[in-house]
């Protein structure tokens, strides 16, 4: 935290907010201690796999009140104990007797246990309690970057000074390894402006430079040497109390922050490295190296183990940064699922806080909705990954003479006998899976791409006695990466491992030669296929990732000790969104230091108005949309001073931490009382996604014309006077009011965007640009300002899903829009009972060993399944409840269907935390198909018996659920639709569909419960 920076406390009674909270200062129309709403419920607990939750009560985290330069004050630590021992009064009121792992008071007010069903549901049903989340397990998701970003421009940021000098970044990750020669003091750095001390928390002590423990026992030949932090790396901490639980330390994992991935110390010195670093790599010199934001402070939080890390661990990580008072936080770390978690709510009061958090979008394409959380949310910059201009390559010879080019860092091999590992029964080179006695001494072995990490398949050709392995791609699409295998080795396309493949077959001695790597350049701004992708399934209206920057084969630390990987290295080139995100977090540390008083969405804003289009699909030759890229390509070229910079945007589309609770609010989300969101309502903060105030627009479902708000600041320093241009995605118009704005110094201007569909293709997502340009007289480069646009028309916009409604009910009515002039039906199907599967022998599953799903698990005895048939269905949905016997088992659900004889296909499949899966197929073809069982954590081994439930609605409007509603559409307008049921249903559970459109035309869909 930078001295004299300005951090604001949260100003209001918000999160989470009730009666009990005390009085503090709110915003105008904010009301402070506003009681809960009547008759509201707490959402059902997700049964945890790991048997540990996060419970978030109703009382507000220190930052509601302190701000953040505050949290380290006598009062407001003696109101933290409180906390904390309000938290252990909730767990005696309940009448449990449960290990607290954690207590969180800082950015999130509320604590995590080790429970059973029955006493998280006591716990969860005590009135101070707001919500439950289960305590999952989360993933971790440069040489030329400075030249690459234009760094150092003439003018640039680093001939300005700007190189993070005073602020500190704080990296939660996997720790960091002390000595690396990226993070030396060398006598220049001045003292750090916080002082990272131990905390002691419920009788825990989190060391402030926590390195040189003895007591957990290592492998031979590891030690993990003392070390005392310095004014570079200003603290370390070691935050994994739920790790330490479960699964527990490894011998090769240190239980300190030292770094045993190499992850860890690979982003912190991506974003904050020293300047002009000798790299080695196997003893070869790869230059010089710095970090993003060189002089900058870095504090590390470690929280990954080898097997990931838990929810309830990183969030006490986000708590104790924000406590510590770092300015910027990276997080190269996220979950599959978009499902809001422990981290998210801790990130939104520490961005209102005033903490720059840049997330990594994930390593989950090219296919589309990719994103996961955090990466989701509106309040954190999310940040996927593209190329810049160098990489590594080497190349290969077949015996033929035919030579291939690849991906490779490694030393090279003689001409040996070359080998295919499908024919040894090891395709994907897993190690531990080669037939006993396998020894490939003097052979260089052909690895397929797929399942386990790249570096691991390396790793299972040298457990044989490799002398060089040839790693190749299973699809075109995917990106060649140059690893730092354990021998040498080089990785090639789909395409060179089928001209290897032909080369195997037509020989009778096949041989190969690995030649060695250079530098070479390449194009830079092409996504990688791995980056995670938009529509985001968290909020459609809410454009993800934000940005892009580099990501692919980049040149930074790591540990000397991996895990995996070969040792006595201390750096690297990989790749990923993680590799990506700590870009952009160094970004942020040159843009704090430049503008202390711009908060993280103004910061974010800057990143996202001065990128720059000229991004590739990963293909190299389609232009990126906003899916991929967002706003586009980060931007810091140039000048500092000039218009268009960063560092000097003209405009920011800003934002508060009641701007983020509306958000919550609008999209139901149930983190905050109905009292907190009535009170944000009716200050005027608007609710609906699509209005969040930032530098994208995004409609998820346009039917006709809908408008949207922005908020711009000047920041200019002088007034603006500006004008909007637009490229009108296909199918829509475009227009906004007004059509010129001025915008005085330090003030900000409204302005309303109306999208109207014109000619659009339904259901598919159309993209556009607003760009808002100065206009002043006389001037020579202008301020400029764009905003990506990305909307999706539908014919009907109408709710997804209704219910559950009681059957003594009878009925119930829902409003729909619409975005076409014409004839208007909405047809009743069903309602149908939700049934047993197979009513006559239930699925049954033991316990996955190795907890992965595999297609030949349908054999084992942690698999069973069954095959139904479609024939002319609207719905068919496939349902696990909770299991009564087995309440803290986790069964997945998988489901494939039949495409050409006895070949299928997965098609969908439900894997949440716990048991309590749902699967539905709309319009399913009329066809066989597969619904699998999976255990994936059956308590005491099992066998255990699976409760499966189908409901097929038919496409046949002869049921029992009868609609009404107008027969004219009007574009724009709105209808009410009124759906009845006979009150006398004999089961319990029905499932029904309304459908919409013109005359014989279903365009949309909205799901009816019934019973439940």
């Amino acid at each position: 935290m930078r001295q004299g920076r300005r951090r604001t406390a949260v100003a209001a009674t918000l999160a989470v907010s009730a009666a009990v909270a005390g009085s503090v200062m709110t915003p105008s129309g904010v009301q402070a201690d506003t009681p809960v709403g009547e008759g509201q419920l707490l959402p059902a607990v997700e049964a945890s796999p790991t048997g540990r939750y996060i419970v978030v009560v109703n009382d507000d985290p220190l930052l509601v009140e302190f701000s953040q330069d505050q949290l380290r004050s006598d009062n407001a630590k003696r109101k933290g104990r409180d906390i904390a021992r309000g938290h252990d009064e909730l767990i005696a009121h309940a009448g449990v007797q449960v290990d607290k792992t954690a207590s969180y008071v800082n950015a999130l007010n509320g604590f995590a246990v080790q429970a059973s069903p029955a006493e998280i549901e006591r716990i969860a049903a005590e009135p101070g309690v707001r919500t439950v989340l289960p305590d999952l397990l989360y993933q971790p998701d440069t040489d030329v970057s400075q030249e690459f970003l234009g760094l150092n421009d003439a003018g640039g940021a680093y001939a300005s000074g700007l190189d993070g000098e005073g602020v500190v970044i704080g990296v939660i990750d996997s720790g960091i390894w002390p000595e690396h020669p990226s993070l030396a003091d060398d006598g220049t750095y001045a003292a750090p402006p916080v002082s990272i001390d131990p905390v002691d928390l419920d009788g825990v002590v989190y060391d402030g430079c926590d390195f040189g423990d003895t007591e957990h026992a290592l492998a031979a030949g590891l030690e993990d040497a003392p070390f005392t932090c310095n004014n570079k790396l200003i603290g370390a901490r070691h935050v994994m109390p739920a790790y330490l639980d479960s699964p527990g330390l490894t011998q090769v994992e240190y239980a300190s922050a030292r770094d045993e991935d190499g992850h860890g110390t690979h982003t912190a010195t991506t974003a904050a490295g020293n300047a002009d670093v000798q790299a080695e790599i196997f003893g070869n010199d790869f230059g010089l190296v710095t970090g993003i934001a060189p002089r900058a402070h870095v504090v590390a939080y470690k929280a990954l183990g080898i097997d990931g890390g838990y929810g309830s661990d990183l969030a006490l990580a986000i708590d104790l940064a924000v406590a510590d008072g770092v300015d910027v936080i990276n997080y190269s770390i996220g979950s599959s699922s978009p499902a809001i978690g422990p981290d998210d709510i801790a990130f939104l009061f520490a961005a209102g806080a005033g903490v720059h958090v840049a997330t990594s979008a994930g390593n989950s394409g090219p296919g589309a909705a990719t994103l996961g959380s955090p990466s989701s949310v509106p309040w954190l910059t999310t940040v996927g990954a593209s190329t810049h201009t160098r990489t590594y390559r080497g190349t290969m010879t077949l015996g033929d003479g035919t030579v291939l080019e690849g991906a490779s860092i490694t030393e090279s091999t003689d001409m040996v006998p070359l080998v295919d590992a499908v024919d040894l029964g090891n395709e994907l080179c897993l190690p531990g899976a080669w037939a006993a006695g396998t020894d490939l001494t003097g052979q260089i072995v052909l690895c397929r791409r797929g399942q386990n990490a790249r570096v691991e398949k390396s790793l299972a050709a040298a457990q044989v006695n490799a002398a060089g392995m040839i790693l190749y791609n299973a699809s075109p699409t995917e990106t060649l990466t140059a690893d730092p295998h354990y021998l040498a080795a080089i990785h090639i396309t789909a395409d060179d491992g089928a001209v290897v493949k032909n080369y195997l077959a037509a020989t009778e001695a096949p041989v190969a030669q690995i030649n060695g790597w250079e530098q070479v350049e390449r194009p830079g701004s092409v996504m990688a296929d791995f980056s995670s992708r938009g529509e985001n399934l968290l909020s459609a209206d809410i454009l993800k990732p934000d940005v892009t920057a580099p990501g692919v084969d980049i040149l930074a630390g790591n540990t000397p000790t991996p895990t995996l990987g070969r040792p006595g290295q201390y750096f690297q080139a990989i790749s990923g969104t993680s590799m990506s995100s700590p870009h952009v977090a160094g970004l942020m540390a040159l843009i704090d230091q430049a503008h202390p008083d711009w908060s993280p969405a103004a910061v974010k804003s800057a990143l996202m108005t001065t990128a720059r289009q000229d991004v590739l699909k990963e293909d190299g030759s389609t232009p990126a949309d906003p899916f991929d890229m967002g706003a586009g390509h980060v931007d810091p070229a140039g000048p500092v001073a000039a218009e268009g910079s960063i560092f000097n945007p003209g405009i920011v589309f800003d934002n508060d931490i009641y701007g983020a609770v509306a958000y919550t609010c609008g999209e139901g989300f149930e983190l905050f009382t109905r009292a907190t969101c009535d009170s944000i309502v009716g200050a005027g903060y608007p609710t609906d996604a699509s209005d969040y105030n930032q530098a994208s627009i995004a409609i998820g479902e346009l039917a006709g014309t809908q408008t949207v708000t922005r908020t711009m600041t000047n920041v200019a320093g002088r007034a603006l006077n500006l004008t909007a241009s637009f490229e009108a995605p296909d199918g829509f118009e475009v227009s906004i009011s007004p059509s010129k704005v001025t915008v005085p110094v330090g003030r900000t201007a409204t302005f309303e965007i109306t999208v109207t569909a014109v000619d659009p293709q339904p259901k598919q997502w159309a993209f556009g640009s607003m760009t808002l340009t100065e206009t002043s007289k006389g001037k020579g480069k202008q301020h400029s300002a764009r905003v990506p646009i990305a909307v999706r028309a539908v014919a009907v916009a109408a709710p997804l899903e209704i219910g559950p409604v009681p059957i003594a009910d009878g009925g119930v009515s829902f409003d729909v829009q619409f975005g076409y002039n014409g004839a208007y039906q909405a047809l009743g199907h069903g309602l149908s009972e939700a049934l047993p599967l197979d009513p006559d022998t239930p699925l049954s599953v033991a316990q996955d060993p190795d907890q992965t799903w595999e297609f030949n698990d349908l054999f084992a005895p942690w698999g069973d399944y069954r095959i139904i048939e479609t024939d002319g269905s609207a719905l068919v949905r496939i349902t696990v409840p909770p299991i009564e016997a087995s309440p803290d088992a986790d069964i997945d659900v998988f489901v494939y269907e039949f495409v050409g004889g006895n070949t299928i296909a997965e098609i969908a499949s439900s894997t949440n935390g716990g048991t309590d899966e749902l699967v539905d197929l709309l319009l399913p073809a009329d066809n066989a198909y597969l619904i699998a069982v999976h255990g994936w954590l059956v308590p005491g081994g099992g066998p255990i018996d699976v409760p499966v439930y189908v409901a097929d609605v038919p496409l046949a409007t002869d049921g029992n659920l009868e609609v009404s509603s107008t027969d004219t559409a009007v574009l724009g307008g709105t209808a009410t639709v009124d759906a009845s049921w006979p009150t006398d249903l004999a089961g319990d559970d029905y499932l029904g569909v309304v459908s919409h459109g013109p005359v014989d035309e279903r365009t949309d869909f909205t799901i009816v419960e019934v019973g439940g």
